[in-house]
């Protein structure tokens, strides 16, 4: 036994000698989570019933409570003191449980990142806000706050990132917002701001992404854009814009999305072109341009030579001899092939899977209707058409849809004046699991039947039919339903793109005999009456959208079709 001691030592050693290299490739160990960080977290997830079996947990160590894609409840720390962490990053999003900012949260005086969004708070944003002065991303969209920006976020001059979208917040745009010179993305949209835009945000010389809309009040003019070298995202949808499109010309060398559309613009259209190079994306529809498009964005392929019988739509200077045999009936499978429903009697629902891309049209010569699509996300590629991947018990017409990042548009030519009954089909297979949210407005002629429309909401959750009966007057043989988004709902949930308008199917019946069913499928030999009726539907369509090509990038134009027509375009 006497011999083996040595041995017995000279393992011991080398396990320890072991242990020590280890622990040394390891580093020293993590400091604990500052005392007060620690409390005001314990605090804010106790009251938002987070904390679970973790109350005594130290939040560094912890790091993540819950790291789903749906739901996210996070903590990121800087330990580089090695005395102790700071909380410097906190991430809760998805629990729509949440509905109060707890005052404990404001004692994180350390973050730099806060992002509570696609939660249900409510209430006005706490002025303790300006405690956090160190904040560089500070989302809070997609909420219900109300009220006003308080003052004291004035203080957050550190801010880079700032999305306040899809909530209830009201008054004048913050003029303090001018001060926040390190912002490189500012997205205030969908909730009840007023302009006009303040004049100082021309120093806001960092911006990369631009989007502001849906602002209610005063017009503002193009005065705030400077040359801003770093901008590549700009949306001003619905700012109550006036006056000349950029004029004098701005040095926007980077610009590749912009969006201007329903505003009231005017003068040269032409103004567009030095930024033909860069541009991948252009919207500027429903403005008060005086001008047709200028050849050099103009795709020939596009018929605007069809443009001349766009005052069908007002029946001002149209040939109705080319409107006759009336139609009193039509329906549409959106985004899907050709099918047949039986409702009380069978109806066939004509095809409509045609790939309209950022924005285009598709005509249905036979049943003489027409759809636009006008619309893309600035930051990603988001299908047109969807599909319900899962073996679902729903009927087939609510498995495919059609969708826009902007708008949709379904017009019927040639309709038989009278009352009809309209039949909306919806059902949410896109958004179908977590807090994502899909709101539109829905007009049908021109008057707004449905606001702030949310298909699960409305169905009792996804992946459930739910369907919209209207009846309407048709006193000019045309009958237009608009679907379109106007910044609410969530737009990233399940990827970035998903939301605006979606729909199923369309079926339109004339009221006086709601059992007659829409035309039968193509035949190979088409009527005269039908050629007669393409030239009429492709010069409406070509109203509805103008789809141009800009170099090699691909440029869409949509322009409302009474800007087109107030210059003769033959």
């Amino acid at each position: 036994m006497a011999r083996s001691k040595p041995a017995l030592v000279a393992v011991f050693l080398l396990v320890l000698a072991l242990l020590l290299a280890i622990a040394a490739a390891q580093g020293p160990p993590r400091p604990l989570t500052n005392p007060s960080d620690a409390a005001a977290l314990h605090a804010v997830f106790r009251q938002w019933r987070l904390e679970g079996d973790a109350a005594a947990e130290d939040p560094c160590g912890k790091g993540a409570w819950s790291g789903s894609f749906a739901m996210n409840a996070s903590v990121g720390c800087d330990c580089s003191s090695g005395v102790e962490c700071r909380i410097t990053q906190l991430n809760v999003t998805g629990y729509r449980n949440i509905t109060e900012i707890p005052p404990a949260l404001f004692n994180l005086t350390e973050l730099v990142t806060l992002d509570l969004s696609n939660n249900n708070l409510s209430g006005s944003v706490p002025r303790e806000v300006g405690n956090l002065s160190k904040l560089e991303t500070w989302h809070f969209n997609n909420n219900n706050l109300s009220g006003y920006f308080p003052h004291e976020s004035s203080l957050l001059r550190n801010l880079k990132s700032l999305w306040m979208f899809d909530n209830y917040i009201e008054g004048p745009i913050p003029e303090f917002i001018q001060n926040l010179t390190n912002l490189t993305d500012l997205r205030l949209y969908g909730m009840k701001l007023q302009g006009p835009i303040p004049q100082n945000f021309s120093k806001l010389i960092n911006l990369e992404n631009l989007m502001l809309g849906d602002l209610e009040g005063n017009y503002t003019s193009f005065d705030f854009i400077e040359n801003w070298a770093n901008l590549s995202t700009l949306s001003l949808r619905k700012c109550g814009l006036i006056g000349q499109l950029l004029s004098p010309p701005r040095n926007l060398p980077k610009l590749k999305y912009l969006d201007l559309t329903s505003n009231n613009l005017s003068g040269s259209i032409k103004l567009l072109l030095q930024y033909k190079d860069s541009l991948n994306f252009i919207y500027v529809g429903n403005n008060s341009f005086s001008e047709r498009l200028p050849p050099e964005i103009i795709q020939p392929s596009v018929p605007f030579g069809s443009l001349t019988i766009v005052n069908c739509l007002r029946m001002q200077e149209c040939n109705r001899n080319d409107l006759t045999n009336h139609a009193t009936s039509f329906a549409i499978n959106c985004g899907g092939k050709q099918t047949s429903y039986s409702d009380r009697m069978p109806t066939v629902f004509s095809e409509d899977s045609t790939d309209l891309g950022g924005a285009g049209f598709h005509v249905n010569t036979t049943s003489h209707w027409v759809v636009s699509h006008v619309g893309s996300d600035p930051f990603s590629k988001s299908p047109g058409i969807v599909h319900d991947i899962l073996e679902t018990d729903m009927l087939e017409l609510y498995k495919t849809a059609r969708t826009s990042t902007g708008a949709l548009r379904y017009y019927v030519v040639g309709l038989a004046n009278g009352k009809y009954t309209i039949q909306l089909f919806f059902a949410e297979i896109v958004i179908v699991d977590g807090p994502g949210r899909r709101v539109f407005d829905i007009d049908i002629q021109d008057r707004n039947i449905r606001k702030d429309f949310d298909i699960a909401k409305e169905a009792g959750g996804s992946r459930k039919p739910t369907n919209i009966t209207h009846e309407v007057i048709v006193d000019n043989t045309i009958l237009v339903i608009h679907l379109y988004w106007s910044g609410r709902g969530t737009c990233c949930i399940p990827y970035e793109g998903a939301y605006g308008p979606l729909v199923s199917a369309i079926k339109v019946t004339r009221f006086q005999d709601p059992k007659i069913s829409p035309p039968q499928a193509p035949h190979s030999g088409s009527s005269r009456q039908d050629e007669k009726r393409r030239g009429i539907i492709a010069g409406i369509a070509a109203l509805c959208i103008a789809a141009a090509v800009i170099s090699s990038s691909v440029v869409y134009l949509w322009w409302k079709w009474v800007s087109l027509v107030k210059r003769p375009m033959g």
